[in-house]
């Protein structure tokens, strides 16, 4: 490149484009920044006075919706059992909506469940799977301003912070989506069963569906235990999951704490693997308890490693 390319006056290039203004044919737009792969998901222009009147409307809408959680298993959502408030984490005074927690027969008959539907699900063919969490990533969309009012008033996210949660949550959604169709076949690839989700409350909608779309694209049943403070958004991911056409039995959800829901899915034989993202202190009792489950002579080499755990701690 010569000297004269180099400082070659910005305003002389721009003008020699036909038509005036066209966009730079190497330079793609925001939406089609993956290219053929997949569609890039689409932002929110917070600076918009349009755009937020009708963000306004939405948001006020949704906190007139009677936002609820409960075990959401193969073939039901439990209905009975003691409802416990959800409140907003910036102001207690609004009440978000209820969750009914699952207990440990919940976790033992999801467990039931996810088994039985997972000779089905991981026959199913990879490109019906992958149709399944793409038409999710659309649903999320279409829901987008909905779902910002509950991530704000469930999760205390600003409204940025909400636009960056539920788009990186479609992102999951298509990529593993794109990554399957591409990489994947039932022949080679085998899936382990049923998988325990635990996400945490910081990301309480990304990172969840990361870790279910993750699972489910794979062939595997899952079975999703929120952080206890996002059961609400959680529910709702859910609910799309199963609108998309992913079966009941492949995606069910335990809302709960830790001690009761979270030990049970992990100790259960029948769980064949576990996702976690949250602390090092819960890490290292998974990672204790999957040691001694599936293989008793680890127990003592992951102790002696002085309870480091080979997992995903973020």
């Amino acid at each position: 490149m010569s000297r004269k390319d180099l400082i070659a006056d910005p305003v002389d290039e721009a003008s020699k484009v036909v038509p005036l203004g066209a966009p730079h044919a190497k330079i793609p737009l925001p939406r089609n920044l993956y290219g053929a792969e997949h569609l890039n998901s689409m932002g929110l222009d917070l600076s918009n006075e349009h755009r937020l009147a009708s963000l306004s409307s939405a948001l006020l809408a949704s906190a007139h919706h009677t936002w609820r959680a409960a075990p959401m298993l193969e073939d039901n959502e439990i209905a009975v059992g003691v409802g416990r408030d959800v409140r907003n984490p910036a102001d207690q005074r609004d009440l978000v909506g209820t969750v009914v927690e699952a207990m440990r027969e919940h976790v033992s008959a999801a467990l039931a469940h996810a088994l039985a539907a997972a000779s089905i699900w991981q026959v199913t063919p990879v490109e019906a799977r992958a149709d399944c969490l793409a038409r999710a990533a659309d649903l999320l969309e279409v829901q987008m301003h909905t779902l910002m009012g509950l991530v704000v008033r469930e999760a205390g996210k600003s409204l940025p912070n909400a636009v960056a949660e539920i788009r990186e949550a479609i992102d999951f959604l298509r990529y593993y989506s794109t990554q399957i169709r591409d990489e994947f076949s039932n022949d080679t690839h085998r899936p382990l069963g049923p998988v325990g989700c635990i996400s945490p409350w910081n990301f309480p909608l990304a990172i969840f569906m990361g870790q279910v779309a993750a699972a489910l694209a794979a062939g595997n049943t899952v079975l999703a235990k929120p952080a206890e403070q996002t059961p609400l958004i959680a529910a709702q991911a859910v609910r799309i999951l199963r609108e998309a056409g992913v079966p009941a039995g492949a995606v069910q959800l335990l809302p709960g704490n830790g001690e009761t829901v979270g030990a049970a899915l992990v100790a259960d034989s029948r769980t064949r693997a576990v996702m976690f993202t949250g602390s090092t202190e819960v890490a290292r009792l998974i990672n204790k308890t999957l040691s001694e489950r599936l293989d008793p002579d680890q127990a003592d080499s992951a102790d002696r490693r002085d309870g480091r755990p080979e997992c995903d701690d973020r």
